[in-house]
């Protein structure tokens, strides 16, 4: 069973002598405290006639149980794990005995892909990668990777539009682009994007649910004066002789009183979607 980083606060200042009163146990750590009590790892004492005192008078035994009933080897570190938002597995490992005790980013990163020289800087030195048919460059120290600020970086919903995107080059004609997969988990992206000053345009489905993964993901996370979205001249004519209809209404129903119009460079692309009532997929714009 997990325990939570407030009930394992509560154990150190057992651990330390401190008594505790009983109403602070509140939910599952009072089950779990009525586990120690029953347990005799813990007691407690009355103190008037209403309250009573949660304490320990031997450290090591309740150490020793945490270790062994709830696989916590060490209450320090357990704590310090929970209190950090950067762990990896071993330190999962470390603190709580289980790998799997917290989700971990497994891949920490985004691919990047192009038709260009991709040009910038890890760590202070200059990287070069020329884009090769067939694979994609990952960026795992993200935090370190400047590019020139006149790249726009182009964030890619679908990954056959990313894989081809030298067959979608004539979208992106008044630009230089650099393109990022949006894969699973945008949290390195974000991060990355709010650290640097490049212009950044999305690349998703022209559908209600495709904007609102950009204003809710991206467009509220960044300054809205670097922000696109991608709208090709002949939208409105695509959506009507490849949209769907049933993708429309069935994402509408969901997003009914999300304020698309509020977001000016949306506003225009959700009327159309609006008026012909279909989605499309970014996937019809592979050449």
């Amino acid at each position: 069973m997990k325990i939570t980083l407030s009930f394992a606060y509560q154990l150190r200042q057992l651990c330390r002598g401190e008594q505790i009163p009983l109403g602070e146990f509140r939910g599952k750590t009072r089950v779990l405290l009525n586990q120690l009590l029953n347990d005799e790892v813990v007691e407690y004492k009355p103190v008037g006639t209403q309250q009573k005192m949660i304490y320990c008078t031997d450290r090591d035994n309740l150490e020793q149980y945490l270790h062994h009933k709830l696989e916590i080897p060490s209450l320090e570190k357990y704590i310090l794990f929970l209190e950090s938002e950067d762990t990896s597995r071993s330190d999962a490992v470390k603190a709580t005995s289980d790998s799997k005790f917290r989700d971990v980013e497994l891949v920490k990163g985004f691919f990047v892909n192009g038709y260009n020289d991709i040009v910038g800087h890890l760590h202070g030195e200059v990287v070069t990668w020329k884009p090769v048919h067939g694979s994609f460059l990952f960026v795992r120290d993200y935090e370190h990777f400047v590019i020139p600020t006149d790249i726009t970086v182009v964030v890619v919903e679908g990954y056959e539009n990313f894989r081809d995107i030298e067959r979608q080059r004539y979208l992106f004609t008044d630009i230089k682009p650099l393109f990022i997969w949006r894969y699973q988990n945008s949290k390195a992206i974000i991060s990355w994007l709010a650290k640097i000053p490049n212009p950044y345009l999305h690349f998703g489905d022209f559908d209600p649910k495709g904007i609102h993964i950009y204003i809710s993901e991206f467009r509220s996370k960044i300054e809205a004066n670097r922000c696109r979205f991608l709208i090709p001249e002949n939208i409105e004519s695509l959506l009507m002789l490849h949209g769907e209809r049933e993708l429309y209404e069935r994402q509408m129903e969901r997003l009914r009183d999300f304020p698309f119009e509020d977001y000016a460079e949306v506003k225009d692309l959700i009327a159309i979607i609006r008026k012909v009532r279909k989605g499309l997929s970014q996937e019809v714009l592979i050449e």
